[in-house]
């Protein structure tokens, strides 16, 4: 779904930004998020909300999950400021231990790693400036980064091959270069690519 529902410090909206390129943004800004998962039937609830101003659990007089409408407390992604990362969390096990994070590099699995719920420290210290609602769950964001970070491997290696090749078939500079040796007089197109490690 390409839908999410933000909660801003002041007010709610629906935002046609899939929930991955939402993740991305705050990430590269160090926002810090709180992201909580919601079935289809609790997102059009909260959809008819929305039309009426705001979310129900801004309502001082509500307070249980009837009158919300929606399960406000599956929370499953969240940004740790102290490590610069997105820790992922497993909203069906909030007592587990290993999660899963997520940074500039991909997705990683920590054997000894607390989940948002039961994190000894961290849990009482951050603070999101945004809740976002979703219907992707736990599953679907593992699924989302280990693919995007095994896609982003083979096009790195593709990369490397490519420079490899074109490096030892030059007949300009007679040298295997692979990237970058414009100095040596070869002003050849494949020798401007630069590899990124």
């Amino acid at each position: 779904m390409n839908k999410i529902i933000i909660m801003y410090e002041d007010y709610d909206r629906e935002s046609n930004m899939s929930l991955y390129d939402y993740i991305d943004c705050t990430y590269r800004h160090a926002t810090p998020i709180m992201v909580c998962h919601v079935t289809e039937e609790e997102y059009s609830t909260m959809q008819k909300q929305l039309k009426s101003g705001c979310l129900n659990e801004r309502l001082p007089r509500i307070a249980s999950r009837e009158e919300i409408g929606y399960n406000k407390f599956r929370y499953f992604i969240t940004y740790d400021k102290q490590n610069n990362n997105l820790l992922v969390s497993d909203y069906n096990k909030p007592n587990k231990i290993g999660s899963y994070t997520i940074d500039s590099e991909g997705i990683h699995y920590d054997e000894k790693g607390y989940q948002i719920t039961n994190h000894p420290v961290a849990s009482r210290m951050w603070r999101a400036e945004r809740k976002v609602y979703t219907t992707e769950t736990y599953e679907d964001v593992i699924k989302y980064y280990t693919l995007k970070q095994d896609k982003d491997y083979q096009i790195r290696q593709k990369e490397k091959e490519l420079i490899e090749l074109l490096g030892s078939n030059c007949k300009t500079c007679n040298t295997e270069c692979c990237g970058g040796q414009r100095e040596k007089g070869c002003d050849r197109w494949s020798h401007i690519i630069r590899y990124k490690e």
